[in-house]
Order: structure tokens, then sequence, then C-alpha cells
């Protein structure tokens, strides 16, 4: 899986500080590393993160929500390889509950019509 120049720099500094990635859990569980992190531990550290970073908590989202602005920044690029990239297995998850409407996206809709070759008259 391709992953962004940011995201390899986090994962090489892991690998050094963790060698046994690989081997174990990226995301251990806290109390037995042999096991990996529960759900509900994970969604108790998105949410101390939220309130660290100062970003408001998304009513009826805990990480749909960050899954949607990805899919939705992304919609600019194939789907096939948006949903492959996000671990959608169907575009119809993607294009339905993920892919949002956004202003600006719109604005270029309405705004930056394609040039035909031949112009037909409306």
């Amino acid at each position: 899986m391709p992953m962004s120049r940011e995201v390899r720099v986090v994962v090489d500094r892991l690998l050094v500080e963790r060698p046994l990635i690989g081997q174990a859990y990226l995301f251990p569980a806290p109390k037995d590393p042999s096991k990996p992190v529960s759900k509900d531990v994970a969604a108790a550290w998105l949410i101390k993160a939220e309130e660290l970073a100062g970003v408001e908590k998304q009513q009826g989202s805990l990480w749909h929500a960050y899954r949607r602005g990805w899919a939705t920044a992304r919609k600019h690029l194939p789907d096939v390889d948006v949903a492959a990239a996000g671990g959608w297995s169907d575009l119809s998850s993607l294009k339905t509950c993920y892919q949002q409407a956004d202003e600006a996206t719109m604005y270029a809709v309405v705004s930056q019509p394609a040039q035909l070759r031949e112009h037909y008259a409306l």
C-alpha cells in the first residue's frame, strides 16, 4: 500500500523506536502488548487527541468524519484508486457515504465548464 512522505517518515521513526514492528502490533494494547489495542481504547485516544488539538468533536461520528474528509479531499482522483487506497471494497459506499459535496467543488462545477469541440445552443 502506498503512503505519503509524511507518513513514511513517521513509520520509519517508529520502526527504529520499536524494532519489533512486523512481529508485534503497531498499536498494541496498553496493558498487554501481545494483543492489539481495543476499539474502545483507540476511540478514547481519538477523543483525547481532538481535545488536545482544540478540534471540535464531529456530531454522530468518531472515525467516519475523518474518513469522509479524506475521501472528499480526493474526489478529483479516480474513484477506484481512492477506494483502494482508503480500504473500501466497493465504490458504492465510497460514493454514497464518504465523498461529500463541498462549496469549492460545486463552485468549480458551475464556473468551469469543459470547452466542447462544437458549440451546442442550450
